[in-house]
């Protein structure tokens, strides 16, 4: 009696609803919820983490681009500080070795003259001109031309003479030819002088 009611109690137990479904619609729907899910992470989710990605990587080239602009700053304005550096030291430099123009030729004319005693050479003529300097109007170039007449000795001693002047010249040219009108050893010798000038 016991055992045929619970066989019609359980007979009459409703059965699950997954368990009516056939197998193949229970697939069918796994398959589909998968291309969903599929389809939602190429659609948004990749998208926005190749996004992200692109963003961090035009980040850091534009941190790379700002430090290497900066560096760029740095190393340009080291530069004008060297420049104005040089510039300075250059203008120092130039005050100390430029005579005043008043005084320039009679100066260099004066310091020749001993050189050339000491070095037993005469002086013969000379001439100057003063020349102006490119975008300077305070500094000029005092251009001497002197003849001089002696032996190679004595050239070679006022050339030694010269060298240790303590005014500031520059020889920027020499010729030294063979007397016509002497039987001895002596040279016909022209040189320039060039030396630094200011108050023009």
């Amino acid at each position: 009696m016991t055992s045929s009611s619970s066989r019609q109690s359980s007979a009459i137990l409703p059965v699950p609803w997954y368990r009516r479904l056939a197998p193949r619609t229970v697939l069918a729907v796994l398959a589909t919820l998968a291309l969903l899910d599929a389809g939602f992470y190429l659609l948004a989710v990749r998208p926005a983490r190749l996004g992200e990605h692109e963003t961090r990587a035009r980040i850091e080239s534009l941190v790379e681009r700002v430090a290497a602009t900066r560096r760029g700053i740095q190393d340009a304005v080291a530069a004008a500080e060297r420049v104005e550096d040089a510039e300075s030291s250059g203008d120092a430099l130039v005050q100390e070795i430029a005579l005043s123009r008043q005084h320039a030729f009679s100066a260099l004319l004066t310091e020749l003259g001993a050189a050339a005693a000491k070095s037993g050479i005469e002086i013969r003529e000379s001439s100057y001109v003063v020349e102006p300097i490119d975008g300077s109007e305070s500094y000029g170039i005092l251009a001497i031309n002197a003849n001089f007449r002696g032996r190679y000795e004595n050239l070679v001693k006022l050339l030694y003479e010269l060298d240790r002047s303590e005014l500031f010249f520059i020889i920027g040219s020499l010729g030294a030819t063979p007397r016509d009108d002497s039987g001895s050893n002596e040279l016909q010798i022209n040189m320039r002088f060039d030396t630094f000038v200011r108050d023009l």
